[in-house]
């Protein structure tokens, strides 16, 4: 997987107007808009499915998480610090994301690829 920085943390310049206003309203949820799979008290499991141009709304993380990649593609996230990175990955690649080293913070996901993209969501809670 390659993650490739296209804004620097600070630079709002870049962003669509509706992202940024999407991102100011302060209305952003900590839970997933795509329904487990499976889920107990301890983790959750979630099968997403994203059309080219479709993208995951802005969510606060708050706990540890992992995607896997089931179909090759790209995307773009837009952080709520203002960074922008474009994200290249192939079947099978794993990214993921450790609250403690990384820290609270707001993201979207788009699918920019000219396909459909799948991937697993596995979140610790």
């Amino acid at each position: 997987m390659n993650l490739i920085e296209l804004s620097p943390e600070g630079n709002f310049e870049s962003w669509e107007i509706n992202r940024l206003n999407e991102l100011r309203s302060e209305q952003i949820d900590e839970t997933h808009s795509h329904t487990p799979a499976y889920q107990n008290e301890e983790f959750s499991m979630r099968y997403i499915t994203l059309k080219p141009k479709e993208r995951l709304p802005f969510r606060k993380i708050t706990n540890d998480f992992s995607y896997t990649f089931l179909t090759e593609g790209f995307g773009v996230i837009h952080q709520g610090n203002g960074e922008i990175n474009f994200v290249e990955f192939k079947k099978g690649d794993v990214y993921y994301f450790n609250i403690k080293n990384q820290g609270e913070h707001i993201q979207d996901f788009e699918n920019c690829s000219l396909g459909t993209i799948q991937f697993m969501l596995f979140e610790l809670k």
